[in-house]
């Protein structure tokens, strides 16, 4: 399919229905049946975990070492859009727009609470509370936020963005595996839903993260109970914010806030680094790096199978799942804003950046609360076990000023929610419409309505628990087609190469014969006296 053929400015109502009448369904069930919905993606979830744990941690080790070796490798130096393509953003609106879209709710929301249950309930042989409980909780926080989690968006945005800016193709999943299954046409459009479904499910989970911290954090600053009224008042609220945004189209409102909301965040982290205890932060940064490094293909590959396996299930397998479900929206929005770049460039950007400021972020805020922790300055354990949206808050009655840096928190969440909705939603409209690089507006509104409504029902329906259910069952189908489309990636790269190269030699080849023939004529023809 042409990017220019009449069907890519035209609505796909075919998948709009399939879509409507899944999300539909998953609502009306969750208000019918909140216990049945939740009994039955708990089971769904033991299943995949159980039986499909380990098939996540390969194929994600396996895209960290490929992607790797695509950048040092001669595929690096082919640049989206061709040889003459420019970049559309600045470095930094790049970095700030594939940020905030990619990790805001979910690295606020675990930024505290993650490095804390890791130094209370460590992996197996870990002493809980100890010296070394603290090196690992940091550890494993880097790990679960670093390359790993980066490099399925960098697969499927380098997999779009090279078939469509180099290619002509839509902005698709069906487009980047077409050229490799045959006669298997079903799979074209069931590769297009799994994208869609995956989508759905994993930013639905950010969004009620999101929500649940944001309502965690009224209660602590202004003692409104969290419940669930307020958590439909809050997606209510977001959702019309969203919808602002989606209005004003990409250049103004996601650019905007993304740069407006990076900012916020940057100054949240250094306010806290200088409040907290910098010599701490800085020395454990430096540790946990190193340690993370040092230990990345044992973490990457290790089950825990000779235990009940929770941790791995619970933490690593989540967190991979999770990256997938987003990878097809958050792949196809830095597709679409990374034209102009090498690949070489785009996976450095994509990969290394992303995880200096993630692990930045999660040692200023988890790395203080760590240390107020050991050092018995204030315990946090009772706070985390009665809600993991809560420890960011009682980190920040810490320190002076706290009510304010609280509602900065609540803000920065609220952005977040808003690009991510809106980021989204504008990758889910495009598969709608045929891979158009401009949906219509109303579609984006409504398809970001849905979204809302689903985050809202899972929230209420099951908590924390059916958010990550949701994203896992979500994430499964999905990451059988990101290894098509890498598979199929690597073969039209290989291509190219080959071509360009053999362009190379036949020109080479052509300046030496025409060389040749020049010395040849100069000495073997006669020259007229």
């Amino acid at each position: 399919m042409d990017s220019n053929s009449p069907e890519t400015n035209g609505i796909n109502k075919a998948m709009i229905a399939v879509v409507g009448v899944f999300i539909l369904g998953l609502v009306i069930w969750g208000v019918a049946s909140p216990e049945g919905l939740d009994n039955a993606m708990n089971a769904t979830l033991g299943w995949v975990t159980t039986n499909l744990g380990w098939l996540f941690l390969v194929v994600v080790l396996f895209f960290v070492i490929a992607m790797i070796i695509v950048m040092i490798s001669k595929w690096g130096r082919i640049r989206l859009g061709g040889d003459d393509a420019k970049p559309e953003y600045s470095t930094w609106a790049w970095f700030a727009m594939l940020f905030a879209a990619a990790m805001g709710i979910g690295l606020v929301f675990w930024g505290v609470s993650e490095p804390l249950s890791h130094y209370f309930y460590p992996p197996t042989g870990v002493e809980p509370g100890s010296d070394q409980a603290v090196g690992v909780a940091l550890r494993y926080s880097f790990f679960h936020w670093g390359l790993s989690a980066w490099v399925v968006y960098a697969v499927v945005g380098m997999a779009l963005g090279y078939f469509h800016y180099n290619l002509g193709k839509p902005f698709l999943v069906s487009s980047v595996i077409e050229p490799i299954v045959g006669n298997q046409r079903w799979l074209l459009p069931v590769s297009d839903f799994a994208a869609i479904f995956a989508t759905f499910l994993g930013v639905a989970t950010s969004l009620g993260l999101g929500v649940m911290q944001v309502a965690e954090g009224l209660n602590m600053v202004f003692g409104f109970p969290a419940s669930n009224t307020i958590y439909a008042i809050l997606v209510i609220v977001f959702t019309l914010c969203f919808i602002i945004s989606a209005v004003t189209g990409i250049d103004r409102g996601i650019y905007w806030l993304s740069n407006t909301n990076l900012a916020l965040a940057g100054f949240l982290l250094v306010a806290v680094f200088i409040m907290g205890n910098p010599q701490f932060v800085l020395t454990s940064l430096t540790e946990g790096l190193g340690g993370m490094i040092q230990n990345f293909i044992g973490m990457s590959t290790w089950t825990n199978n000779l235990n009940d396996g929770a941790f791995v299930s619970g933490w690593t397998v989540f967190y991979w799942a999770w990256w997938i479900a987003w990878a097809p929206f958050v792949g196809g929005f830095i597709a679409r804003i990374s034209k102009g770049r090498t690949i070489k460039e785009f996976v450095m950007g994509v990969l290394i950046v992303p995880q200096v400021i993630c692990a930045t972020w999660m040692c200023v805020w988890g790395g203080n609360a760590l240390y107020m922790q050991h050092t018995g300055a204030f315990d946090f354990q009772p706070m985390l076990d009665a809600s993991v949206a809560s420890p960011i808050f009682g980190l920040l009655q810490q320190f002076p000023a706290w009510i304010f840096f609280s509602i900065c928190v609540m803000l920065v969440i609220a952005i977040f929610f808003i690009t991510s909705a809106d980021s989204a939603t504008f990758t889910v409209s495009m598969y709608c419409s045929y891979g158009n690089e401009n949906p219509k507006t109303w579609l984006r509104v409504l398809l970001g309505s849905f979204e809302g409504g689903l985050a809202l029902i899972l929230l209420i329906t099951g908590g924390l628990a059916a958010l990550q259910t949701a994203s896992i069952v979500g994430s499964l189908p999905f990451m059988i087609f990101m290894v098509l489309m890498f598979v199929s990636t690597g073969k039209a790269l290989n291509k190219e190469v080959a071509k360009k190269e053999q362009e190379a030699l036949n020109e080479g080849v052509k300046k030496y014969l025409a060389g040749k023939t020049i010395d040849e004529t100069l000495t073997t023809e006669p020259i007229d006296a």
